[in-house]
């Protein structure tokens, strides 16, 4: 496990690091490390941590050789009237509209041979469409989009590691559809899958009502378009956001309802019983109901990731090994990472394996003691332990994915643990039956009763959340987080979890010392411009305003927001939006105060640059050299935003002679996804 933790460290490390390392680098470093491991192994220390560093080398190996074999030559410009003839490899309804991601054969603008990434288009959500389909369009296309300022998500990475080179949208109802023979084959069976969601999505409708339905639509079959944005925010405050992504709960409590039911059965039968391995057959049926509701809820990247999960552990109950163990936790993640070594950032696989990890650890060491005491005990002593058991679980997932929620998403629910001892007995004892029952019953027709039933325990859900969300006091918002310190928080709590042995702790004494000290000094930036060259904020921390431009969109101010910690109940009073071009700032106290400028377009820079500290002239040039002899110590224009993408200024540290200034150049341009001034890294 301790291999699989510093693997997993690697493949972070590759991301993080200020220069990338290609594969002509990290193959040889690989070896010379596996070399130094054989040669050294019978001298255990030494060969202990030339056996760590090899395999966060592998790591690292695994990033350089998944990005080199990404994407090439992915659009830098926009284009934006283009036509794009190709073939439509996956579809995801987006509430009124629909995400299609198209394998391109021919784009308007683009030579046929530079080609070898997919788009992804947005078509209107009552478009005839399926999976094979060969389309012809009229559509904008535009290149992979950076984070808006160092700091900010990158989904281009995602999209990158996904094959995905570029995004648009069609322009209205401009495209052909043809379905030819050569792509039948494709078609039939997608068409298939396709068609089995769309007929669950329509039994739904037919039998519960809305917002129940939408619920229903996103726990069986992975579409959130008909969540109401009101449900879903209450969801995410209760602490019950998880149960809109189908994860390792929602595959693990359908494909555990298979394997007892069956298991159940069969032993009901005593010829087959005695006779017969009853226990494999039931995890082999285990397995074909997960690969179905794999296919059934859209095979996204976390319902992938389950899959594997609870597929690690069916083979080993095949194999007649320990289904539960951090063993096969280790096995689940380098498959996962393997395939995705960028997922190690991303907060669904932090998450996921940090909750896994935690629990197995417990259940299989101090948990297992009291879990094997209750076999002969009472009925009602057993549904006592259980509760215990959803308590104990709560406070464990919550002290371990804390951090990595602050840090992502800038709020906690500390409530989360009561809601969930409500939802989980609800979700195992209730509506995951009830969802086995209804898709075993569906190609019968009769579906309909066990989804009637099934509505009232959504209902429960909904209400749940909605009482845990209004108190606004069991919601922390944080701001602040060091992400190396979050890191390496995680880290000491990964190798507590791995070795469970006093002497085993001695090394983690100087990361935990170091992480304290990375958090103590870190510094937020306070001033954002982002690269679009429209959109920026400005936080007084003397006040707690958050000054923003003028119709800044919803999205990029709830990011903002989280970065600050301010509550979306708060933002009335605390986010400003300045309406005025230019806009005049002053942030902080007395010797503190700093003057700050920004406009669209200066028409009198040397006015601005004598009367602030910082100006901003986003969409055109400022005369550098006479800005600063006339006293302005930061300047941000047009260029720098063009060429050097959007910037995070620590206005607090801004002194006579230096300040915070970061781009997203500076911080992540080296990479092939990231397009700033119409280029891309390299």
């Amino acid at each position: 496990m301790s291999s699989v933790l510093f693997f997993g460290l690697g493949c972070a490390l590759f991301f993080l690091l200020p220069a990338r390392v290609s594969v002509s680098q990290a193959a040889p470093a690989l070896i010379l490390l596996i070399c130094g491991f054989w040669i050294s192994r019978r001298v255990a220390m030494l060969a202990f941590a030339l056996q760590l560093a090899a395999s966060m080398m592998a790591g690292v190996l695994s990033g350089a050789i998944h990005t080199e074999l990404g994407p090439k030559n992915i659009p830098v410009k926009t284009l934006y009237s283009t036509e794009i003839s190709g073939t439509i490899i996956g579809l995801e309804p987006r509430g009124k509209r629909i995400r299609a991601t198209l394998q391109p054969s021919a784009i308007t603008g683009l030579e046929d041979d530079q080609i070898d990434w997919n788009i992804r288009l947005s078509f209107l959500g009552d478009s005839d469409l399926a999976i094979g389909d060969r389309v012809t369009v009229k559509a904008r296309l535009f290149p992979l989009k950076p984070p808006s300022v160092p700091g900010d998500p990158d989904f281009a990475r995602n999209l990158y590691f996904s094959g995905i080179g570029a995004t648009g949208f069609v322009f209205g109802r401009q495209f052909d559809v043809q379905r030819g023979d050569k792509y039948i084959y494709i078609n039939d069976i997608w068409q298939v899958i396709k068609a089995l969601r769309q007929s669950v999505s329509a039994t739904i409708s037919d039998h519960i009502s809305t917002p129940e339905a939408g619920i229903a639509k996103a726990l069986i079959i992975g579409e959130r378009g008909e969540v109401e944005f009101e449900i879903a925010e209450d969801l995410r405050k209760s602490g019950l956001a998880h149960l809109l992504a189908i994860s390792g709960l929602h595959m693990g409590l359908l494909c555990g309802t298979v394997f007892f039911l069956i298991r159940f059965g069969l032993a009901a039968i005593p010829t087959i019983a005695l006779k017969y391995p009853i226990k494999k057959w039931s995890a082999m049926a285990a397995m074909f109901a997960g690969l179905i509701y794999l296919g059934l809820s859209g095979a996204t990247i976390p319902t992938q990731r389950a899959f594997v999960m609870l597929l690690v552990v069916w083979v080993a109950l095949l194999l007649d090994r320990r289904a539960i163990s951090l063993r096969l936790v280790g096995v689940a993640a380098i498959v996962v990472l393997l395939l995705r070594p960028d997922a190690v950032l991303g907060a669904s696989f932090q998450l996921s394996f940090a909750a896994v990890g935690a629990l197995v650890a417990f259940y299989d060491g101090p948990g297992r003691t009291w879990l094997d005491r209750q076999g002969m005990r009472p009925w009602y002593e057993r549904a006592m332990f259980y509760l215990g058991g959803l308590l104990i679980t709560g406070l464990i997932v919550t002290a371990v994915t804390a951090p990595i929620i602050g840090f992502h998403f800038g709020r906690i629910s500390m409530l989360g643990i009561i809601a969930n001892l409500v939802a989980i007995p609800v979700m195992a004892f209730w509506v995951m039956p009830l969802i086995v029952a209804s898709l075993a019953l569906m190609p019968f027709g009769l579906a309909g009763l066990s989804l009637v039933a099934m509505a009232p325990g959504l209902t429960v859900l909904l209400k749940t959340a909605s009482l845990i969300a209004d108190q606004d006091w069991g919601l922390w918002y944080v701001s602040g987080l060091d992400g190396i310190a979050v890191g390496g928080l995680l880290c000491v709590i990964a190798w507590c979890l791995i070795w469970r042995d006093r002497w085993a702790m001695v090394p983690i004494v100087p990361v935990l010392i170091a992480v304290m000290l990375i958090q103590l000094n870190h510094q937020n930036a306070d001033m954002l411009v982002a690269g679009d060259r429209e959109s920026w904020a400005v936080f007084d921390d003397h006040t707690g305003t958050l000054h923003v431009s003028n119709g800044l969109s919803g999205f990029q101010k709830s990011i903002w927001m989280g970065r600050f910690g301010i509550r979306p109940e708060e933002m009335d009073d605390q986010v400003l939006a300045c309406k005025d071009d230019p806009c005049f700032l002053s942030v902080g106290q007395g010797n503190d105060a700093k003057t700050i400028v920004i406009a669209s377009q200066l028409d009198n820079p040397f006015y601005a640059c004598r009367n602030a500290d910082i100006v901003a002239n986003l969409q055109a040039d400022l005369p550098t050299k006479l800005c600063e002899t006339s006293g302005a110590k930061v300047l941000i224009d047009d260029d720098v935003l063009w060429w050097q993408g959007g910037v995070a200024l620590r206005v607090g540290g801004l002194k006579e002679d230096s300040s915070f200034f970061q781009t997203v150049r500076s911080d992540a341009g080296g990479w092939p996804w990231i397009v700033i001034g119409g280029k891309a890294g390299r």
